[in-house]
């Protein structure tokens, strides 16, 4: 069944619910937090990001409140990176984040009950018992024993070599190689990532053997592939928007980048350490 996840503040808890009862009498599987761990535990980011890897959208309650929330804004920047399909329901008139200026919500539900109706009449909103590879993909890749995720990284491997879901399944690897918590699951995606990377960009003749490890490339949302040198990219302050812990606790700038192809601002998690 399709995994939903809803992303809410404590203050719009009540709507939240009526939503999920409302997906779930529709046969939609919303996922629920435990009571363990708490947002405080060092383990409570991995939970929460293996909850919306694994869901086929996720479901924003969007307020003045959730406008002020940090988790909240990680939700939406953790989805977007993965290429999630997100779906707003506005309670009140504060603004969306510009990262979601192109995102059609829901503005004004009579209630949040009628907002599931309207969810589910949209074109692009998954449908509870949805047969599509890819969603069945995202549910694997966050499976809890590791030959599974394994058996992910094959499947999305192969559609990679069809052409089918490139942005999302790039952005799946990503992700993978450098948050999943088993060292194998890493470096078996990291191959998949490298093998592209040779794809995409030619050895340069002009690049010293000893200079790569300083490169890395970013896609942007066209699909190009621009290559940055750590050294310079995070020396540069403008460039630097904030610091984040990854799910392993590892500490990784988010830079704002330029495409070096069509110009697109791009938005990438670096682990800068030594080059400030």
């Amino acid at each position: 069944m399709t995994v939903i996840f809803i992303s809410h503040v404590k203050e719009d808890a009540s709507c939240a619910e009526q939503l999920r009862k409302g997906l779930e009498s529709q046969g939609y599987v919303v996922w629920r937090e435990p009571n363990y761990p708490d947002p405080k535990s060092t383990s409570y980011p991995h939970m929460i990001e293996s909850a919306i890897l694994s869901s086929a959208a996720l479901l924003l309650v969007w307020s003045s409140s959730a406008a002020k929330d940090e988790w909240i804004e990680r939700h939406i920047l953790f989805a977007q990176g993965l290429r999630k399909r997100l779906f707003p329901v506005l309670l009140d008139a504060t603004n969306l984040p510009n990262t979601l200026v192109a995102v059609s919500p829901i503005t004004n539900p009579l209630s949040c009950t009628d907002a599931v109706s309207a969810l589910i009449a949209l074109p692009d909103f998954p449908s509870p018992q949805s047969t599509d590879p890819f969603i069945a993909l995202y549910e694997q890749a966050a499976h809890k024993f590791i030959c599974e995720r394994k058996v992910a990284i094959d499947k999305a491997a192969e559609m990679l070599r069809s052409n089918e879901h490139r942005e999302e399944i790039l952005a799946l690897f990503e992700y993978m190689a450098k948050n999943d918590l088993m060292m194998g699951i890493r470096d078996k995606a990291q191959e998949v990532l490298d093998a592209e990377t040779k794809k995409a960009s030619p050895p340069s003749p002009f690049l010293r053997p000893s200079d790569s490890r300083y490169m890395f490339g970013v896609r942007c949302k066209n699909g190009h592939v621009s290559y940055f040198d750590k050294r310079m990219v995070c020396t540069a302050h403008e460039n630097r928007l904030r610091s984040l812990r990854s799910s392993a606790d590892k500490e990784l700038d988010e830079l704002r980048l330029r495409c070096s192809i069509c110009g697109e601002e791009i938005f990438a998690r670096v682990d800068c350490e030594g080059y400030k």
